[in-house]
């Protein structure tokens, strides 16, 4: 075991992370966004005020070319015989901006004032009863195609309903009128967007954007040696979203640097311990040849004595070997590769048997089931599931297994005395052993990892008085030698 590492990005997960900006300048910060956002925000509410704005102000001149031209035609009721000179005509039309003036009023003949024979009109529009989306529609159209056309505009005069109107105006002083009017309102805009945004900003800028950025400079400077304690975050007193935040990102700062600390003592306690293991190994090994020269002997007082002697020795041996393979990386140099199932619970049946001689060990299953996986990891596993049954005090343990679903489904079961309720609930914790077997507690918990690795699962069905029955599901298809093969070489440690 080694020390813990904090994770490489750029190497986990594929991705050049070292070319982003840990922090990020001016033109691409939250601020800036934010107050840019915030301008075109504004800009856009402001269209839907601009719209009815220009078409009511469209509307309004279009009435006083209508007035104008009532005015006008008041000089006709002032001349003899409702006629008035060419050169007259000529000023009262330029003084309503006008080409020709219609007036009817009722039991009245209709008054014409007309200079020349007027161009043909383009489009014709009545005031008469003007409609909200008709007036937006008109003024976008004035503005976009407006120029050289020539509008008739019918409607009641302003100054007297009674009498109604009908104008030639030419549309291009009208359009002008309308883009100054635009020129204003768009200028209005900007400094009401500019105001409002600056606003906005400056008050979102103080209540979220400054402690985001406060959490995030403490994030990376936090990253860069989280073991440091006086690089942990102080809350402020906020009881908002953004304290809240503060005083969860704080706490977990504290609880990542116990974790830290913790795993530094752990990861140096397991190097130590592997390294006694290891030694310890080794010296029960020359031991176990001690032993076995002393069961040769003849003398009877050796002969009661070496039996206990060597089953103590094999104890310890197997509590050293448990001890390191917990320790290893489960995951490490494993390779898949197919193999009957059925010839590996003979073999397990087979070494476990001069040990339990008074267990039986039973198998249920096809005799050409295929697996594919690690075999030495599957006897492993399955090794200890058969010796903790065995241990419990189990006279008869069963595997059977079935296919289901290019699934293998293998079952072990046992006439044991079962588990007791504060195993069950910690059964695949390393370190949790039932009192008085002698046992490291590592057995159920190697056979998880393993079962784990090969994309299987490992459940406990049930464990009573009438015994006790643990459910193993791994994957039969192809695919899992490929991805096994593929991870192998990925990982050749």
């Amino acid at each position: 075991m080694s020390t813990p590492q904090i994770p490489d990005l750029s190497r986990s997960t594929g991705k050049d992370w070292q070319k982003l900006e840990r922090r990020p300048n001016w033109r691409s910060g939250l601020s800036t966004k934010l107050l840019l956002l915030t301008a075109i925000f504004v800009m856009l509410s402001e269209i839907f005020i601009y719209l009815p704005s220009i078409a009511r102000y469209r509307l309004g001149l279009l009435n006083n070319v209508l007035s104008d031209a009532h005015l006008a035609t008041l000089a006709l009721d002032a001349a003899p015989d409702n006629m008035v000179s060419p050169e007259l005509t000529e000023r009262l039309l330029n003084h309503a901006r006008a080409l020709m003036i219609v007036k009817r009023m009722a039991d009245q003949p209709r008054q014409l004032l007309i200079a020349r024979r007027p161009p043909q009109a383009s489009i014709r529009v009545n005031l008469g009863n003007p409609m909200f989306f008709p007036l937006v529609w008109g003024a976008i159209d004035t503005l976009i195609n407006g120029g050289e056309r020539i509008l008739r505009v019918v409607g009641p005069s302003p100054r007297d309903p009674a009498t109604s109107l009908e104008v030639l105006i030419s549309e291009k002083a009208l359009r002008t009128e309308m883009l100054q009017y635009s020129q204003r309102i768009l200028l209005l805009s900007l400094i009401i967007s500019f105001f409002t945004a600056s606003l906005v900003f400056l008050t979102l800028h103080w209540f979220i954007v400054r402690p985001v950025k406060r959490l995030t400079n403490n994030m990376v400077r936090f990253s860069d040696d989280p073991t440091d304690e006086g690089r942990t975050l102080e809350p402020t007193t906020r009881h908002d979203e953004v304290g809240l935040a503060e005083r969860e990102y704080a706490h977990m700062q504290q609880n990542l640097l116990i974790t830290l600390r913790q795993n530094e003592r752990l990861a140096a306690l397991g190097a130590a311990i592997t390294k006694i293991n290891h030694d310890l190994r080794n010296m029960l090994a020359s031991a176990q040849l001690v032993c076995d020269r002393l069961r040769t002997s003849t003398d009877p007082g050796i002969q009661r004595v070496a039996p206990t002697l060597a089953r103590s020795i094999d104890r310890a041996v197997r509590l050293c070997t448990q001890t390191l393979d917990f320790a290893r990386d489960s995951k490490a140099a494993r390779k898949a590769d197919p193999f009957m199932l059925n010839e590996l619970v003979v073999e397990l049946a087979a070494v476990h048997r001069p040990e339990h001689q008074k267990t039986r060990f039973l198998s249920e299953m096809p005799g050409d089931l295929t697996l594919v996986a690690d075999r030495g990891q599957i006897f492993r596993a399955f090794s200890n599931l058969l010796h903790n049954a065995a241990q419990a005090g189990a006279k008869t343990v069963t595997v059977s297994a079935a296919t289901v679903a290019k699934t293998v489904v293998i079952d072990v079961q046992d006439d044991g005395p079962g588990l007791p309720l504060e195993i069950q609930e910690a059964l695949f914790k390393p370190f949790r052993t039932r009192p008085g077997t002698g046992g490291t507690g590592l057995g159920m918990a190697i056979a998880h990892e393993i079962v784990s690795a090969h994309g299987g699962m490992i459940e406990l069905i049930s464990s009573d008085l009438g015994g006790t029955h643990f459910r193993i599901t791994l994957p039969q298809n192809s695919d899992q030698a490929a991805n096994l093969d593929m991870m192998n070489k990925e990982d050749p440690s």
